[in-house]
């Protein structure tokens, strides 16, 4: 039972990760929303590679088996948890579970078949806000059976429990798609694939991957110059209630990328930090995610002891794009190129 304390509040992390901060709108509440995780140090870092399978290794199952289609027409499609899926027809109308999935399914050119979406897509770029009315974390089974949908693809993290929450939907002939919450770009890569295989696009899908693919081999060239490495702190969570992030997360892969290291690289997963580790660590660079309305991200130069910090006397703090950085979808090419420029604006800047 221990064990699986530890990965439900891992992925609970990552999940609201996918979601965003900027698009959760994160308030005064910061305490309500992450109270649940504050024990992510424990949960994370202490977490075995075998109590919790790893999207690179799903990745790499994935890419090694094959999508066939029978003499009757029916698609098997490896999926995003080592099995397989079968798809009968097309999809003419979808139901998202996650803005992340919303922007993979519109950069892949269904957007217009996307009937219903979780509440944080409404600020995904080509989307109809109105549409974006479902709460999947008080899921309704009976709300989404309604809407007679061809197909529902839902993060992983809406189906932990004893029991799959979606079979009922499944036994009425609803196809049902499930998308891990990726920790690394080569697993967003992977979820990019998956989708488009299932809506037939995989031509669109292989131009988003091939975009990604172009983004870190030109960005990497001009990182390999780099002398010295600027260290780097990701505040995704703001005070009280630190949040950051360490190795195994797609942020983690960003700064490795762009030849930077982050302060948290020797620690596992999203993490809860702490101002003294922060401290002790006298990052070169400050990047925070956090926004919301009346928040601004000038007060973590106001911080008890951080104006010691090297970012806080060089002024190098800055707020970067939330959902750029924190969704795993095809977008993060211009969370790349933002903290890119943003940390060696003189290497990467216009």
């Amino acid at each position: 039972m221990k064990n699986n304390n530890k990965k439900l509040i891992a992925l609970l992390i990552s999940a609201a990760l996918s979601i965003s901060l900027a698009a959760c709108g994160q308030t005064e509440t910061t305490a309500e929303t992450t109270s649940e995780t504050t024990v992510a140090e424990t949960s994370t870092a202490d977490t075995s590679a075998d109590e919790t399978t790893s999207a690179e290794t799903t990745a790499a199952e994935t890419e090694s088996a094959e999508t066939t289609v029978s003499d009757s027409g029916v698609k098997t499609v490896p999926d995003r948890e080592g099995g397989t899926v079968e798809i009968k027809g097309e999809f003419n109308t979808i139901i998202s579970g996650g803005p992340s999935v919303t922007e993979i399914l519109i950069g892949l050119g269904m957007g217009d078949k996307i009937i219903a979406a979780d509440l944080y897509s409404a600020d995904a770029e080509g989307i109809d806000p109105s549409v974006c009315t479902l709460d999947f974390y008080n899921l309704s089974t009976e709300q989404l059976a309604e809407m007679s949908p061809d197909a529902i693809i839902v993060n992983s993290i809406s189906t932990m429990g004893e029991s799959d929450p979606y079979a009922d939907l499944k036994a009425a002939g609803i196809t049902i798609l499930y998308v891990p919450s990726s920790d690394s770009i080569d697993a967003v890569k992977e979820d990019i694939r998956f989708l488009a295989a299932c809506t037939n696009t995989e031509e669109k899908g292989e131009e988003l991957i091939s975009d990604i693919e172009s983004c870190v081999a030109e960005i990497s060239e001009k990182a390999a110059a780099i002398t010295e490495k600027k260290s780097v702190y990701v505040e995704i969570g703001a005070a009280p209630y630190l949040y950051s992030c360490g190795n195994n997360t797609y942020i983690n892969d960003i700064l490795n990328i762009i030849g930077a290291e982050n302060i948290y690289a020797a620690e596992e997963g999203w993490l809860s930090n702490s101002e003294e580790s922060v401290i002790a660590a006298d990052p070169d660079v400050i990047l925070t995610t956090v926004q919301y309305e009346g928040y601004d991200y000038n007060e973590i130069k106001q911080r008890a002891g951080w104006d010691s910090l090297s970012a806080v006397k060089n002024d190098q703090v800055y707020q970067v794009n939330a959902n750029n950085v924190s969704r795993p979808s095809h977008h993060v090419v211009k969370g790349i190129r933002e903290i890119a420029a943003t940390v060696y604006p003189e290497v990467f800047g216009e």
